[in-house]
């Protein structure tokens, strides 16, 4: 190995070695041997990404990633170079498409059955494999897709090529009877200025819902892939109420997250987005019903902690993803980055959590009707919310 790949190599593993939550379970030397041994003809740092990546692997932590500097520029922009889909795992039903993704221009579309991936039985992918291919893209270019369209009796073959597409989808309003306010809240990926944008929609959609006087709030996590949760946590300030109410559990230190008046960040004061004009809802602490899926992730995770142990909150759906845990951002010296696990979540109790959350109320979700007054789970979030305000 070449000096210069070798001390770029170091650079990172010593990062990884001092910072993931995991460091006290690994045999630092074991894995520095196996790293040393894939980098072992390397010339540049770029040749290095391989053995980086299987260091990242190696920690077993599910959420730690590498991005070139191509991808790291794309993200900053809010765009990926993917296929722009989410599968559920191991049903193999679609549950989320990106608009403008190679999988739009596809014609594939949310509840679509997928039956093969690259000639693989869908039932051989587990979710973490589906994640690396899906959602890191690990030296995939080119997906082949075998999948019965929804409602369709036929199959048929899909070839997706990774190009770039924007993932910035912005939370939504909607209208559904019984007076009661719904968020549907996306992941969000992007730069500082999208992430105040998501914050003050956010808190204009809860301003524009709040005179009707709703009897309480849906806050649908279910396609919310995660990534930035400071835009989240600002815009559902009025509804969470403020304080300090999560928290990072790191090795050596525990930081909080706060909500002060359009404020989010780690306390003390460390303010990451702000509202202008913040919202204050007109009956404070009202009942929630916070609706989850296996493709709530990371930041949305997070989000659905912060409903955890509040008074007349509820949770519907099912499992989430199974990474409510927190990345560092460590930039090195090409322009590639290292998104390290470093923490734990934890909620208001203090009780940690590492794997996926499960739901108060377990609910089959229908990826077909979802959002309409056919969707189950939204159904069984309605009742309660009818009931719980009697």
């Amino acid at each position: 190995m070449k000096e210069e790949a070798r001390v770029y190599l170091n650079e990172a593993l010593d990062y990884i070695q001092e910072h993931s939550v995991r460091r006290a379970y690994i045999d630092w030397q074991v894995l520095r041997k196996e790293v040393y041994a894939q980098a072992s003809h390397a010339q540049t740092p770029a040749q290095v990404y391989p053995a980086i990546k299987k260091a990242l692997f190696l920690l077993d932590d599910h959420h730690s990633f590498f991005s070139d500097p191509e991808s790291v520029q794309l993200q900053n922009q809010g765009l990926a170079k993917q296929f722009g889909l989410r599968i559920i795992c191991p049903e193999g039903v679609v549950g989320l498409v990106y608009p403008g993704s190679p999988a739009e221009q596809a014609g594939v579309h949310i509840g679509d059955q997928v039956e093969t991936i690259n000639g693989q039985p869908m039932a051989r992918w587990s979710i973490w494999q589906l994640r690396t291919l899906l959602v890191f893209g690990y030296g995939y270019n080119d997906l082949e897709l075998t999948l019965k369209p929804a409602g369709k009796p036929f199959v048929r073959s899909v070839h997706l090529q990774a190009t770039a597409y924007t993932t910035i989808r912005k939370p939504e309003r909607r209208e559904i009877a019984h007076k009661i306010g719904y968020l549907d809240l996306p992941g969000l990926m992007g730069s500082q200025e999208q992430a105040i944008e998501y914050a003050q929609l956010t808190q204009q959609l809860i301003r524009e819902i709040d005179p009707s006087n709703p009897c309480g709030w849906v806050i649908d996590l279910r396609r919310n892939t995660g990534w930035n949760m400071w835009p989240m946590v600002a815009g559902l300030g009025p509804i969470v109420g403020e304080g300090e109410w999560l928290t990072f559990v790191a090795s050596q230190e525990q930081q909080m997250a706060f909500y002060r008046d359009g404020q989010a960040g780690i306390s003390p004061d460390t303010v990451l987005v702000n509202v202008e004009r913040p919202y204050h809802l007109k009956h404070p602490r009202p009942p929630v019903a916070v609706l989850t899926s296996q493709l709530t992730s990371s930041s949305g995770e997070f989000t659905a902690l912060m409903f955890r142990g509040l008074p007349r909150t509820r949770s519907f759906g099912e499992p989430t993803q199974g990474v409510p845990t927190a990345n560092e951002h460590k930039n090195l010296s090409d322009g590639a980055a290292l998104i390290l696990t470093t923490a734990l979540g934890a909620d208001r109790t203090g009780q940690t959590y590492d794997s996926p959350l499960i739901p108060d109320c377990p609910v089959k979700i229908d990826w077909t009707h979802l959002g309409t007054p056919d969707d189950p789970v939204l159904q069984a979030a309605v009742q309660w919310l009818q009931v719980e305000e009697g």
